[in-house]
């Protein structure tokens, strides 16, 4: 059987540059030429038939038939300008109409060369004139007119992250240089800048030869048989393990097509060849090609998986790639054929990058900016996602192919004919292909999803959100937060994500998010919005009095109608706030508790309820905090209030009095310490310090804090009995110094009372605040307080005897009324 062929040029070998000498005599005629270029023709020597052709036009540059047939030449040989100024001629000096599809073919050179604006031009003038008859073409040319609307919105927005550069002369020549990659931190690549040593015919062919560029950056023809032969050796692909390497030997079938195979050889450490070996059925298929061999590790089942390129059977058309499992026991699986990325046209030089898990392919056969493109889908699992174009300026108008990225995704190297690009034949401008670097800056992209309840438009917790590839439909990874409502994910460039947030009792929500087309780093935050059926209920815990949110508080929850359900027990340390959800229709009871406070409960109908809705109950739990603030200790000056007086009532304040005893503090310590050495005085000026700041400026500041507690618990219609009593020092005799004793009680009761615009009188008044006060003058003093009225120093300005006057409120108790018998009583 015919080995089947395979375009050189979609393979991005090289031009055919050899010119097949034709002896037709020393003055040929355009007769001869013609005859000559259409034997190379058929042969499938573009070049030379174009230089045949352009000879015989040479005759007569106005005969449309040999001015079509070098267009077409020129077009197959990729020499796409020289191509479109033929056409061109035909169409627009000529005004030929006989050969229709040149129109087409105009469109199609200028699209190549990147100028969009005329090429929609022509693919216009060809469905005006001819769009209703040639059903093949014309869906062509609407291709084609969708491809450059598309083109064009790509090369206006630029990708912002890559950075390309064409490798120096050590790699490039004027021929072409293919499948550059790295092995073994060397680079491989492939040059078609030989001829064959033993030519079948002449000239010499040109044939390509496997290259590396050492570390050293010494570049040079791998050694041994891989290159010794008179055929074309390209597409280098190591294994996983580093251990074997895969490469594909091409044959002449004739001028610009091959026949190709994948060969294998062991690898070792220092990069030496042996033992090669063709690869068996089904790799290699008689009467077929296949080639662009590349090894990845296939993550579902871990066994290495060769994807390639085949015009096999079974196809979508032309070249297709295609991926076999290699089982280490029973060798290559069946192929099987890519069908989510293949289309009716090309599809070739594939390469899987292991960390972003994605193919790379080029294809003539979709949108985009005009020749070969290099494009993108993800793989998860066995499932190949959407088709991404890797954009501008990785792709270009001319052909884009042999995508390689290293793992770490900084950089890329792949091969273009692009302007820009080496050529051999300065007029003609085609050929050949370069190799070009890609320096990429690589994005971080992650995405924080928010779970919101619907109804109330709070924050949800306990939910789980699902990050799915949109396109696979694969799960990649589930994140559940007990605690928040947030839920982070790391995110992958050129991605669409199906994000699903679900909620036990809530039905889920779903959104989508897209990271094509990102050009910068993104944190994407996402809120998702959960509804339910049932009914929601807060609870939030104060105290009784004051009403303050209250911490740490434990709140059960008891369905009533339903004995068998267990009670749900919340205990919430760093708020007042528990939500729970509700079947409608039941009733049920909360419950908080507290140590220290009494329980707070209340009962629950949602019987009434036929929808979903927000139930809000506040408990209060009450607790005595006036004890817990006592005693407190109130000083007083000297024999005040009142000096000399034989009253037990006075009309003095305390707030008053105090603060003027604090006024005397320097006069106590001058009194005190005149009589003492100058080295002692220091020390007892300090503890007067402490004395007045601390225990007659402090006990008043404690005490004005209790009268500030003390109306929170009358006005939550609590009852409160204060006990206070009433000391003296032992200065003067013990009668005078009962009523003195009763006067200091009767000054706090009146700080008391008419505290802050008199607040507390009306309960008061009322016996709702009751105030027993007990005076014990001089009786409990300590008896080394001196009462000597005749010396002031000791009775009056020591430390001792000014800490004998002085009030305590010593115990407050309370009661809760009856609010029906207290209305009215307040303030």
């Amino acid at each position: 059987m015919m080995k089947s062929i395979i375009n050189r040029f979609l393979l991005c070998i090289g031009a055919c540059l050899m010119v097949i000498s034709t002896v037709i005599g020393q003055s040929p005629t355009k007769k001869q030429f013609i005859e000559a270029a259409e034997k190379e023709y058929a042969d499938k020597n573009y070049y030379g038939a174009l230089i045949h052709y352009n000879e015989a036009l040479e005759f007569d540059k106005n005969d449309p038939v040999v001015l079509f047939k070098s267009a077409e030449a020129a077009r197959q040989f990729n020499a796409y300008a020289r191509a479109a100024e033929k056409y061109q001629y035909l169409i627009d000096s000529l005004r030929d109409n006989t050969q229709p599809v040149a129109i087409y073919w105009l469109a199609k050179m200028k699209q190549n060369t990147g100028k969009y604006d005329e090429a929609r031009k022509y693919y216009d003038i060809y469905m005006s004139e001819y769009g209703n008859t040639d059903t093949l073409f014309t869906v062509k040319t609407k291709k084609e007119l969708a491809s450059i609307d598309y083109a064009q919105s790509l090369t206006k927005n630029p990708k912002k992250n890559i950075r390309l550069e064409k490798l120096g002369e050590d790699i490039n020549s004027p021929s072409s240089e293919v499948a550059g990659n790295v092995i073994n931190d060397e680079f491989y690549f492939s040059s078609m800048k030989y001829k064959e040593a033993n030519p079948l015919t002449l000239p010499s062919r040109d044939i390509s030869k496997l290259l590396k560029k050492s570390k050293d950056s010494i570049t040079a023809v791998i050694p041994g048989y891989i290159n010794e032969r008179d055929q074309l050796i390209s597409n280098a692909a190591i294994n996983s393990n580093g251990t074997m390497i895969y490469y594909t030997v091409c044959n002449y079938i004739n001028g610009s097509e091959l026949s190709c195979e994948i060969f294998r050889s062991n690898f070792d450490v220092n990069g030496q060849l042996s033992n090669e070996v063709k690869l068996p059925e089904p790799i290699n298929l008689t009467g077929t090609t296949s080639t662009h061999p590349h090894l990845a590790i296939d993550k579902s089942s871990g066994k290495e998986i060769l994807y390639f390129v085949s015009n096999r059977q079974g196809g979508a058309g032309g070249l297709d790639i295609w991926y076999s499992l290699i089982d280490p026991k029973f060798g290559f699986s069946e192929p099987v054929n890519i069908s989510q990325i293949n289309t009716a046209d090309n599809e070739i030089t594939p390469y899987y990058h292991k960390v972003s898990d994605f193919l790379y392919f080029s294809s003539d056969g979709r949108e985009g900016l005009g020749g070969y493109d290099i494009y993108k889908a993800g793989r998860i699992n066995n499932e190949f996602g959407g088709v991404i174009n890797g954009g501008y300026p990785l792709n270009s108008s001319y052909h884009d192919l042999y995508y390689y990225e290293k793992e770490d995704g900084g950089t890329a190297y792949f091969s273009s004919n692009r302007e820009g690009s080496f050529f051999l034949d300065s007029y003609f401008e085609s050929c050949c292909y370069d190799i070009y670097k890609l320096d990429i800056i690589k994005l971080d992209l992650d995405l924080n999803a928010l779970t919101f309840d619907k109804l109330t438009g709070r924050s949800l917790k306990k939910a789980t959100v699902i990050l799915i590839d949109q396109d696979t439909g694969q799960e990649l990874v589930r994140v559940k937060n007990d605690e928040g409502n947030d839920h982070k994910f790391p995110l992958s460039e050129d991605r669409n994500y199906l994000i699903i947030a679900e909620r036990e009792n809530y039905y889920p929500d779903t959104i989508t998010l897209s990271t094509i087309g990102v050009e910068k780093s993104e944190s994407f935050v996402r809120k998702m919005y959960l509804s339910t059926d049932m009914m929601l209920l807060d609870v939030f815990t104060f105290t009784k009095v004051g009403k303050f949110p209250l911490e740490g508080t434990t709140v059960t929850l008891i369905d009533m109608s339903d004995q068998q359900v267990k009670d749900i027990v919340e205990l919430n340390p760093l708020s007042n706030e528990f939500n729970f959800m509700l079947d409608r229709g039941k009733m049920y009871k909360i419950i908080a508790r507290k140590e220290g406070y009494t329980d707070a409960e209340e009962i629950i109908d949602t019987r009434p309820y036929d929808k979903s809705g927000l139930i809000t109950k506040e408990l209060y739990l009450d607790k005595f905090v006036l004890q817990d603030l006592l005693p407190i200790t109130l000083f007083f000056d000297n024999d005040l209030p009142d000096v000399a007086s034989r009253s037990t009532t006075t009309k003095a304040k305390y707030g008053n009095l105090v603060n003027k005893y604090i006024s005397r503090k320097e006069e106590y310590k001058q009194k005190f310490a005149k009589p003492l050495p100058v080295n002692k005085r220091d020390a007892y000026n300090d503890d007067y310090e402490t004395f007045f700041e601390g225990d007659v400026k402090g006990g008043y500041d404690k005490f004005k804090l209790f009268i500030n507690n003390l109306l929170q618990e009358l006005e939550a219609g609590n009852k409160v009995e204060l006990i206070l009593k009433g000391f003296t020092s032992p200065r003067a005799e013990s009668k005078y110094n009962l009523t003195l004793g009763q006067r200091r009680v009767n000054s706090v009761k009146n700080e008391l009372i008419f505290f802050d615009n008199e607040e507390l009188k009306s309960y008061f008044l009322s016996g709702q605040l009751v105030i027993t006060d007990i005076s014990f003058g001089k009786e409990l003093a300590p008896p080394d307080v001196d009462d000597n009225i005749k010396d002031e120093r000791n009775s009056i300005y020591n430390l001792k005897a000014a800490k004998e006057r002085r009030v305590e409120i010593l115990r407050a108790s309370r009661n809760t009324l009856d609010k029906r018998k207290t209305q009215g009583n307040g303030k």
